[in-house]
């Protein structure tokens, strides 16, 4: 019954996704889509309405007029509205007929396309499947948020991109999907989108069009050796802000060239306008427009990574007719996603704390330290500045150390060499192709220099911090992207090769063989080893809390009852019931005089306390991933955490609770939530908690029972009348 509970959680929040983001503007903007290309309805659909969305919950906000039913109103109101004039029209939305002569067209590119989708969000969602707790601390944050728009609040925590926190909302507020429920199961159906957006840029790339279905299966087959590329893979199975929005940015660069080659002027009254408009200049501004409004990280990886392939484009890019309307879109864009935030701003609501996070890591510090093999004890002060002044690196030394610390660190020593030699190939062939080459093999290859320079400047990106320069994009949370761009660069050969035999070769034999390289690129991964492993959560309470938790929210009337437990109960609980800390509780109850007013009080407590927020890694079937990326990550990041831990399904790491720690003092931290996250005082908490329980059992037997045991975990159950609370104090 939990399982299915949870599949028809993941069905609720896919569905509401599918309609959310693609049916409500196939609807409502079906006259303007009407005979577009499919790459064009799709960057409309997950661009504009990312954006419509961002705007009508915070302007509703900033008029204090935020609600479900208002929002239900204009959402649902468009959507009808427009319905019924197409029916009274009689015209179709959809146009089934002709997107479905376009498939049997390419039936072997889109069916092998479909397959990848559907094995990328079946391993970036299987996590959440396995472990019911939030995957990452950070979700705790943005429930918050979340719970600020609910209560008609944005920006509840400071100003900072909210579309990601919009979207969930309109999911909430329009189709009854839980915040909870969207938090753990967005981004791994979301992923699908980054997925799509990576291979229509790609197309613009290669010449053969299976090549980008190649690209495509090499990242999701290949396996990383590097712990910050398992860190930045882990996060595309969580619903963060970042994440969320890493599609924005290739799409962006899609758009963004598509106009720079196109030739098309708007015609007015007979005269052709004096700049280039077209429709790809307006998704690149409502991508970009998407992307500030999600996230400033996804920002800067777009100017990166537009700026990659418009170097190459320059000449087109800097003439009066096509730079005055490409600064009008960057302009409007801004203008789109800023406005909100600048009115609360003015409203008198401060920036988020995280802005300046953001700003201070940028200088690296923090990276550089985490790199340092040294033991900071035996490092005198004068040491210490000394250690500091070698990261003062000449030219020669920083190329060096892009090799080293860029492409080495993340491939290892043989993996770079080759990437190396592969890069250097590829620009021979592209030199080559424009001068001597006939003019077929220069089409060929005009793609390649812009992906090679993007793959070359991801990697500084990461390097960087590692040589001096600074850490623009902090605790290397664009690896994910950088290493879909290197898997591009990997199948460059594939793709010439394909492209050179077309001109000998049947257009069908080379499908076949492609889609038997696709499949020969997921067999030859297993079979040598190189498959990519099982990613990990964050793991914060157990299963069983988990569902404890739901059987009161689904069984119990709405602030009927109160659950005394850590933290982490309170995100799910506090939409329908009342949560007091745990902390709190064993303080109180060692009171002469301590009550609870509900009439419902559930006392959760771990026989066994986790060892909070561990990497919990995954383990299952072998056709899906393998069971190889914890030692790789925890060799590294112990030394950034060295309070957590990591473990290896099934086994958890936990202590036990005794008598002997029920007896002993609590460990006071000047921040209370340590308590909850160094194990030692967690344990203490624990058996203190757990032995009141068992005391006041005994004394109310009537009124207290155990409403849930296994081996780890229990939950106590006390029921009393609100007129005549018990006296809880025992002290």
């Amino acid at each position: 019954m939990e399982s299915w509970y949870w599949i028809a959680e993941y069905g609720k929040v896919f569905c509401g996704y599918l309609f959310f983001m693609f049916l409500w503007p196939a609807v409502v903007f079906g006259s303007h889509l009407r005979g577009k290309e499919t790459a064009y309805r799709f960057g409309f659909s997950v661009t504009v309405q990312v954006v419509i969305a961002n705007t009508a919950v915070l302007m509703l906000g900033l008029f204090h007029i935020l609600s479900p039913q208002v929002l239900a109103v204009l959402f649902y109101g468009v959507f009808f509205l427009t319905l019924l004039k197409k029916i009274i029209r009689r015209s179709g939305a959809f146009q089934v007929k002709e997107g479905w002569r376009r498939f049997r067209m390419h039936v072997g590119e889109y069916g092998l396309l479909i397959l990848l989708l559907m094995f990328g969000m079946f391993y970036f969602s299987y996590g959440a499947f396995q472990v019911h707790c939030y995957g990452a601390g950070d979700l705790y944050a943005h429930h918050e948020w979340i719970y600020g728009l609910q209560e008609g609040k944005i920006f509840s925590d400071g100003v900072y991109p909210e579309a990601m926190h919009c979207f969930i909302y309109c999911l909430d507020a329009l189709f009854g999907v839980r915040v909870y429920s969207s938090l753990m199961f967005l981004q791994g159906i979301h992923v699908v989108v980054l997925l799509i957006a990576v291979y229509l840029l790609l197309r613009e790339v290669f010449h053969w069009r299976y090549t980008p279905l190649l690209a495509l299966t090499l990242f999701l087959t290949l396996g990383v050796t590097n712990a910050d590329q398992i860190y930045s893979m882990f996060r595309l199975q969580i619903t963060l802000p970042l994440e969320f929005g890493l599609y924005t940015q290739f799409l962006c660069t899609l758009f963004l060239i598509r106009y720079l080659k196109s030739t098309h002027r708007v015609e007015r009254k007979g005269k052709k306008s004096r700049y280039y408009w077209d429709e790809n200049l307006f998704l690149f501004l409502m991508s970009l427009a998407a992307s500030v409004s999600i996230h400033f990280y996804t920002t800067m990886m777009a100017f990166v990574l537009c700026g990659s392939f418009t170097v190459f484009l320059i000449k087109g890019l800097f003439v009066k007719e096509r730079l005055v309307p490409v600064a009008a879109a960057v302009l409007c864009a801004c203008v789109i996603a800023v406005f909100p935030m600048a009115g609360a701003l003015a409203s008198g609501i401060p920036f988020n704390y995280s802005i300046n996070w953001a700003v201070k890591a940028m200088d690296g510090e923090e990276t550089r330290e985490l790199e340092e093999e040294r033991s900071d004890a035996q490092i005198t002060g004068k040491d210490q500045s000394i250690e500091k002044e070698k990261i003062q690196l000449s030219t020669f030394e920083k190329l060096k150390g892009i090799y080293g610390k860029g492409y080495a660190a993340l491939y290892g020593q043989a993996g770079a060499a080759a990437i190396l030699l592969l890069t250097a190939a590829v620009i021979v062939l592209c030199l080559v192709s424009r001068k001597k080459s006939p003019d077929w093999l220069g089409k060929i290859c005009s793609g390649y220099p812009p992906l090679v320079l993007a793959s070359f400047l991801f990697v500084l990106l990461y390097a960087a911090p590692r040589i001096g320069l600074p850490d623009l994009i902090s605790d290397s949370r664009f690896c994910s992207t950088g290493h879909l761009l290197m898997t591009a660069l990997m199948v460059l050969p594939a793709d010439a090769a394909y492209s050179i035999l077309l001109r000998f070769c049947r257009d069908r034999l080379l499908q076949l063989l492609s889609i038997v390289s696709a499949a020969g690129i997921y067999g030859l991964t297993i079979v040598t080893g190189q498959f990519h492993g099982y990613l990990f959560f964050e793991l914060s309470r157990y299963d069983s809390a988990v569902e404890v938790t739901n059987s009161i929210i689904e069984q119990f009337p709405e602030k009927s009852y109160v659950i005394v437990s850590p933290t982490d109960e309170l995100y799910p609980v506090v939409e329908h019931g009342w949560h007091e800390e745990l902390l709190a509780f064993v303080q109180n109850v060692n009171t002469q005089e301590y009550r609870i007013t509900s009439e419902h009080t559930f006392i959760f407590v771990e026989k066994k306390p986790l060892q909070y927020a561990q990497a919990y890694f995954f383990d299952g079937p072998g056709w899906l991933a393998q069971v190889k990326y914890k030692d790789i990550y925890w060799g590294k990041y112990s030394k950034k955490y060295p309070d957590k831990g990591a473990s290896q399904a099934p086994d958890i790491n936990a202590s036990e609770i005794s008598a002997e720690d029920a007896r002993k003092d609590l460990i006071e931290y000047s921040n209370p939530w340590y308590t909850y996250t160094r194990l030692p005082a967690r344990t203490i908490l624990e058996a203190k908690a757990y032995e009141w329980c068992r005391k006041f059992a005994e004394l109310h037997p009537e009124e207290m029972k155990i409403y849930y045991e296994d081996n780890d975990f229990i939950c106590y159950y006390l029921r009393q009348d609100r007129d005549s609370q018990l006296n809880l104090g025992i002290g």
